[in-house]
């Protein structure tokens, strides 16, 4: 039996042994394991014991742990090799990720205190993660066979240790792509957005660099079904206002009367769904950082993507997609259809901010995600990105770019969005022989947009699409006069072009050839009226600077009148002065020989 003092000895050197183990020694991450789908390898393995929360928290309570984690500076080290992993030494650390990457606490935007936490679901039709298991995505550069490892780490310790537990024994045959959203679950409510009977798949994407600044954060998505879905299906970008989500805040679900799909997401972070700088996530904000780097339209861009993955799973016609929003979302749905002219056939827009630079209250908030305008930093194309997404310079910029027709409500009464913006915007459309309704009154922030034909606020009644040619109309005489740009000039409250439609089947579009029905609507206030109208989004017709054409109206077979018209410099014919009425009236254009 060993002595008193040999085992005093004994006991001492346990002690020094165990205090020179690193706190995070006896806590490494362990069970680890990768999923590789279209390009993105996801990867799990099981939280510190410290980094486990309940199996039913709060959001609140995630977030309160999420702090004291940070504080302790716990987190994890992932580590990418092309051979087998045996030591960590020469390798390079991919990610550090913070703890509670399982939990899902951006699904409610603004979370109530009472809203439980959910878990990820990493593959479609499996239960979702444990409770005390993280997650991180990677879309590798090059394809080929990879390695991962995970570490864990306190403050300035990271325990490096490696075993079966934290390192693949196995590679992951990996491919180059962006990646698939991950079905979460299936909901059928009574009733969502005053539909009812609908289908509700919440999707999420763990996003790649093309689509976020922080790559692989995963993000919300809602895929609506009407209880009678169109075949093929039009898709409308949906856009939440401030303290909205993917399931509230955007106005109405458009055209669901007419079996449309519903499309929503969150804002992560808040850039009035355009784009942000891309050194955002860094937390970093200053004119020195962010002068090395550019604006990026992020948000703009995983929209659209999202788009085409939905495209792949249900029967839609692209050529009839729209954007939607209002307030946030309302500045949100015109900047994404003027932006993607080619891919958005129309967009409705409440009380939305159109020149960011001009808006009373909000100017601040844009300069969070772009950098102060004195800083001058550029989008990625080298313009600055204030102007960018300034929608009058950047339809006065680009008037050859089609545009599909944009329905828009301003308050004049709303001094936190702004009245002076929305007139700039109003001004650059009329500027650029654009299609678009305005009305605008007195209900400040409440103001509502007005749907054409209809009247309403719900159904775009009118067919429209990225592939067929609408007319843009200017200097209507039932127009109402908005003013200079003071709130306390023109008319409290009015319209332009809301009393102006045409038919969506029988134009004519071709080489020298131009034909179109426009009318006005019963609602009208008068029977007859005077507009400039421009074909736009011409498929075939096209005009030369300087080219001549003739033009007649046609009313139940008798010619009212007759014309000719000048390209502009950019090509667009403008018919001047046509005579409308609630009687179809058929334009025709033809080139001069």
């Amino acid at each position: 039996m060993p002595s008193l003092a040999s085992r005093v000895r004994m006991l001492c050197l346990v002690v020094l042994l165990t205090a020179a183990v690193p706190p995070a020694a006896a806590q490494q991450a362990g069970e680890l394991r990768a999923v590789h789908r279209a390009g993105q390898t996801l990867l799990t393995w099981t939280e510190v014991p410290a980094a486990r929360a309940s199996d039913e928290p709060t959001v609140a309570d995630v977030k309160r742990l999420a702090q004291d984690l940070a504080r302790q500076r716990i987190r994890y080290r992932l580590y990418r090799s092309d051979k087998p992993i045996r030591t960590l030494d020469g390798l390079e650390c991919v990610a550090e990720v913070s703890p509670l990457s399982g939990w899902n606490i951006e699904y409610y935007g603004d979370p109530k205190p009472q809203q439980k936490a959910l878990r990820y679901v990493i593959e479609e039709g499996k239960p979702p993660l444990g409770p005390n298991v993280a997650v991180w995505a990677h879309n590798p550069a090059t394809a080929g066979r990879a390695w991962y490892a995970v570490t864990a780490c306190r403050g300035d310790q990271e325990d490096k240790s490696l075993d079966a537990a934290n390192v693949l024994r196995q590679p992951v045959d990996e491919t180059v792509g962006l990646g698939l959203p991950v079905l979460q679950r299936v909901e059928k409510p009574k009733s969502f957005n005053y539909v009812d009977n609908p289908t509700l798949h919440y999707y999420v994407r763990w996003e790649p660099a093309s689509h976020c600044g922080q790559p692989g954060r995963p993000y919300d998505y809602l895929v609506a079904i009407p209880p009678r879905l169109a075949k093929p299906a039009a898709v409308g970008i949906h856009l939440h206002c401030w303290g909205g989500n993917l399931n509230s805040g955007y106005g109405w679900w458009y055209n669901a009367e007419k079996g449309a799909i519903l499309l929503a997401s969150n804002q992560v972070p808040y850039d009035w769904w355009t784009g942000y700088h891309e050194k955002y996530f860094q937390r970093r904000r200053s004119k020195e950082t962010w002068s090395d780097g550019v604006v990026r339209p992020y948000t703009q861009r995983r929209m659209m993507a999202f788009l085409d993955f939905v495209a792949s799973r249900w029967e839609v016609d692209l050529s009839r997609t729209f954007a939607a929003g209002s307030s946030m979302g309302g500045s949100g749905s015109p900047m994404l259809a003027i932006r993607n002219g080619g891919r958005i056939a129309w967009a409705v827009s409440w009380v939305g901010v159109h020149v960011p630079a001009h808006s009373p209250h909000f100017k601040g908030s844009y300069a969070q995600v772009y950098g102060e305008p004195e800083w001058g930093v550029k989008f990625e194309d080298g313009v600055s990105a204030w102007d960018h997404y300034d929608d009058a310079k950047y339809l006065r910029s680009h008037p050859r770019d089609e545009v599909g027709l944009i329905t828009f409500s301003n308050g004049k009464n709303d001094s936190g969005i702004g009245w002076p913006q929305a007139m700039e915007f109003l001004r650059a459309l009329q500027e650029t022989h654009r299609p678009f309704v305005f009305v605008w009154g007195q209900s400040g922030h409440g103001q509502r947009a007005t749907m054409p034909v209809t009247l309403g606020e719900r159904v775009m009644e009118l067919d429209l699409r990225t592939d067929r040619s609408l007319p843009a109309f200017n200097g209507c005489s039932l127009d109402d006069d908005p003013g200079d740009g003071r709130p306390d000039r023109g008319d409290a409250k009015g319209q332009i072009n809301l009393f102006l439609a045409w038919k969506t089947d029988d134009a004519v579009d071709a080489d020298g050839r131009w034909e179109m029905t426009v009318y006005l609507i019963d609602k009208s206030p008068r029977g007859e009226c005077t507009v400039d109208v421009t074909p736009r989004r011409c498929q075939r017709f096209k005009g030369e600077p300087g080219q001549a054409f003739v033009w007649t109206n046609t009313v139940d077979g008798g010619q009212v009148q007759t014309g000719t018209a000048l390209a502009d410099q950019w090509g667009l014919v403008t018919l001047k002065g046509v005579k409308l009425s609630r009687s179809p009236c058929r334009l025709a254009i033809r080139r001069k020989p």
